[in-house]
């Protein structure tokens, strides 16, 4: 068998990821009941838990949203994957080949464009900052001190790995419409590429008139989002104004 069975009952095969539809409920749900450290820490810890504060330390630092998205996705291949420990992964140059192809798509799918190198060294930067303090909070021994450059107040925390999946998808969600909104608003202004204008206006309006929306806009009340996520999508007029304006220009 060349493929594995999802948890939406997706056959996907981890070796030719460019056929496949990526799904964001496979992955937060894998990373959520998959455990950091290869399960030698404290207590259980998952992998979605280290992605969302790996994108929350992205928020603090000001980076852009596909920056953040890219911080709560730099781990998606291992929910097809798996993960292998450091030691073992650097002895394995077919997997290391493998986990980079199939990372790459992920990214290209959820993000709409290859990574810049800059923007790939500030997630990374990120992610080895996050796994000091998961050494220094979870584990009997100190990796390095590189934990006290972290801007976000980080503390790990056992969540039960459905409010974690919850978590993760929502935050996914939010950043996808803010990079749409923020796209439609600069392509509504340039009055540039008509057809990717009435594509994000779509998804968009779809979103607005949705009950994801409204439990964003939930969620958002009951500061479950990080203090510095941009979030025009989820101001009352944010994107009820760009439709208004689009219908206008549209006329």
């Amino acid at each position: 068998m060349s493929y594995i069975t999802t948890v939406t009952g997706k056959h996907f095969d981890p070796m030719d990821p460019g056929n496949h539809d990526f799904n964001i409920v496979d992955i937060a749900h894998a990373l959520s009941l998959i455990c950091r450290g290869n399960g030698h820490i404290r207590f259980f810890y998952s992998v979605a838990q280290h992605s969302i504060a790996c994108a929350e330390e992205a928020v603090a630092r000001g980076y852009s949203p596909e920056v953040i998205l890219g911080c709560l996705l730099h781990d998606a291949s291992e929910a097809y994957l798996s993960d292998v420990t450091r030691p073992v992964k650097k002895e394995l140059p077919q997997y290391l080949m493998a986990e980079e192809k199939l990372q790459r798509a992920i990214w290209q799918h959820f993000i709409g464009r290859d990574l810049t190198a800059d923007e790939m060294n500030q997630i990374f930067e990120i992610d080895d900052m996050m796994l000091s303090a998961e050494f220094h909070q979870l584990m009997p021994e100190e990796l390095n001190k590189d934990y006290r450059k972290l801007l976000s107040e980080f503390v790990c925390v056992y969540q039960n790995p459905q409010e974690v999946k919850e978590q993760f998808i929502r935050l996914q969600r939010i950043l996808i419409n803010e990079s749409r909104l923020r796209e439609a608003e600069e392509t509504l202004r340039t009055k540039e590429n008509a057809d990717r204008l009435q594509c994000l206006i779509s998804e968009l309006e779809a979103y607005y008139t949705s009950d994801e929306w409204k439990q964003d806009f939930a969620a958002d009340e009951a500061g479950l989002l990080p203090k510095g996520l941009k979030r025009g999508v989820l101001s009352e007029d944010g994107i009820y104004n760009l439709l208004e304006e689009y219908k206008e220009v549209s006329e």
